[in-house]
């Protein structure tokens, strides 16, 4: 499953890029003017390419940003899972007092019911 998975990125990949018009970096110099028109207004893709080396992509703002989010989401949950498990090895035994996670929530769950049926009386 993992290789076809591979293998679909891959071919994606390998689609939007023959997709994208490449350009030299000196016509893109000469022609930028251009070149942001077409990719702000058309929704073109460009890659500018020195030594025939791809060096850049140019692509619409809103793309941008929607890869920048997506990467930025998966830092942060990847940063929260992180700290969640330095504060289990840190805490966990201690605030658990030897018991498993489900009783430990079926208690808290029964102290919050006497809470909130005190403040009722």
């Amino acid at each position: 499953m993992l290789i076809i998975t591979k293998l679909l990125t891959l071919y994606s990949l390998y689609y939007i890029i023959d997709y994208m018009k490449t350009i030299n970096a000196l016509s893109a110099r000469s022609r930028l003017g251009t070149i942001l028109d077409e990719v702000s207004q058309e929704g073109e893709h460009y890659i500018i390419e020195r030594l025939s080396r791809p060096l850049v992509a140019v692509i619409p703002v809103s793309e941008y940003k929607e890869v920048f989010h997506q990467r930025i989401s998966k830092k942060k949950g990847e940063l929260l899972l992180e700290q969640l498990a330095a504060f289990r090895k840190k805490y966990g035994k201690r605030l658990s007092r030897g018991k498993g996670t489900t009783n430990l929530i079926g208690e808290m769950r029964e102290n919050r019911t006497r809470h909130l049926l005190n403040l009722v009386k």
